[in-house]
C-alpha cells in the first residue's frame, strides 16, 4: 500500500490519490455543484499529494481545457480549474526540485 500521510482525518494513500484522480476526471466539464466540491477538496490536499498525482491532475485539466477550446465552448468553472491548476503545477514544480537535489 506505500506511505501512508495523515492530513486531518484523511490518510493519502496511493488508493485515495487514485480516487481523487477520478473525482477531478468526472467533476471537470460537469455543470453541477460537482466542480467546485472536487476544486476545493483537491486545493485542500495539495500539499499531500504526491508528484506523481500532481502531473497526472495537471496534465488532465490541461487537456480538457484544450478539448474545449477546439469544440469553441467553454469549460464550466474554466477560471477556477485553471487557478487550480497553477497551484498544482507550483506544487509540483516545488516538489520536483527536491527530488532532484
Amino acid at each position: 500500500m506505500g506511505t501512508v500521510k495523515v492530513h486531518g482525518w484523511v490518510a493519502v494513500t496511493q488508493d485515495f490519490e487514485l480516487m481523487m484522480i477520478s473525482a477531478l476526471r468526472y467533476a471537470i466539464g460537469r455543470y453541477t455543484y460537482m466542480p467546485s466540491v472536487t476544486i476545493d477538496y483537491i486545493r485542500y490536499l495539495i500539499p499531500q499529494l504526491s508528484a506523481k498525482t500532481l502531473y497526472v491532475m495537471k496534465r488532465d485539466i490541461d487537456e480538457e481545457t484544450a478539448r474545449y477550446q477546439r469544440m469553441e465552448r467553454e469549460l464550466y468553472k474554466a477560471d477556477e480549474w485553471a487557478k487550480l491548476a497553477e497551484e498544482i503545477r507550483v506544487e509540483y514544480e516545488q516538489k520536483a526540485k527536491r527530488v532532484e537535489t
